[in-house]
C-alpha cells in the first residue's frame, strides 16, 4: 500500500467501521450482536466477498509465522472442497444455500471441523479487516492523487461518516427496547428506505455526483455493499 498521511488513514479506518455499521447493523441487531469495541467489531464483521480474499489472508499469515504451512494448506483445501461441492448443486439449490449461509460461516465451519482454532479464526478475521482497510486507503489515495478529492473533502467525508456511525449506534440502542413486533416493523420499513452511504452523501451535499461516481470506481466494495442490502 502507498504511504498515506494520518488524516487519510484515519478516514479509511472510519470508512471500514461505518461500512460495517451501515450495511450490517440491522442484521447485527436482529441477532442481538452488538459490537462495543474494535475487536468485537472485527469478530462480528465479515468483509464483503471475504472468501475472495481468504487465500491472500491465509498466505500473509503464513508468511508472518502466525499460521503453519500445513495449517494454511488445510484451510485452502477445505475452501476448495466446499466450492467444489457447491458447484455440483443445481442452480436453485445454490441460490438457496447462499441465502441461508451467514457471512463468515466458512471460518466457523473450519473451527467446527477442528481445522483451525478460535484464535486462528480471529487472526484471519483481523487480517481480512486490515486488508480491507488497505484497499480503502489505496482507493482514497488514488482519488486524492487524481484531484477528485481535496483535503477539505476528506474532512467532510470523515465527519459525515462519524455522524452516520453514531446514528446507527443510537438506532441499535433503540432496538434493544423494542418488542419483537416493533422490531419486525422497523426492519420492514428500514429495508424500503435504506440507501447506500454514497447516495446519502450526495443527497446531503457532502460530495458531488461526479465525486460519487469516482469513489464507486475507486472503491468497488462501497458499491457492492449497496447491492447486498
Amino acid at each position: 500500500m502507498k504511504d498515506i498521511n494520518p488524516s487519510k488513514r484515519a478516514l479509511c479506518a472510519v470508512l471500514v467501521i461505518c461500512m460495517t455499521f451501515f450495511t450490517g447493523s440491522l442484521a447485527f441487531a436482529e441477532n442481538n450482536a452488538m459490537a462495543s469495541s474494535r475487536q468485537q467489531t472485527v469478530e462480528k464483521m465479515s468483509p464483503n466477498n471475504h472468501k475472495q480474499f481468504l487465500e491472500e489472508a491465509v498466505i500473509k499469515l503464513m508468511e508472518e509465522g502466525k499460521l503453519t504451512k500445513e495449517k494454511a494448506e488445510k484451510i485452502l483445501e477445505y475452501k476448495k472442497k466446499k466450492a467444489d461441492e457447491l458447484s455440483k448443486l443445481p442452480e436453485q439449490k445454490k441460490i438457496q444455500m447462499k441465502k441461508q449461509r451467514n457471512k463468515g460461516s466458512l471460518l466457523k465451519d473450519l473451527e467446527q471441523e477442528g481445522i483451525i482454532t478460535e484464535a486462528e479464526a480471529q487472526a484471519i478475521r483481523t487480517k481480512l479487516y486490515e486488508m480491507k482497510e488497505a484497499r480503502l486507503a489505496d482507493g482514497m489515495q488514488g482519488l486524492v492523487d487524481k484531484g477528485v478529492l481535496t483535503t477539505n473533502d476528506i474532512e467532510k467525508i470523515r465527519s459525515y461518516m462519524v455522524k452516520v456511525r453514531e446514528e446507527r449506534k443510537e438506532q441499535l440502542e433503540k432496538l434493544k427496547t423494542m418488542t419483537p413486533e416493533e422490531r419486525e416493523e422497523y426492519f420492514k420499513n428500514a429495508k424500503k428506505d435504506r440507501k447506500d452511504i454514497i447516495t446519502r452523501m450526495v443527497e446531503d451535499n457532502v460530495i458531488t455526483k461526479n465525486q460519487a461516481e469516482e469513489i464507486k470506481k475507486a472503491i468497488p466494495e462501497l458499491n457492492k455493499s449497496r447491492h447486498k442490502n
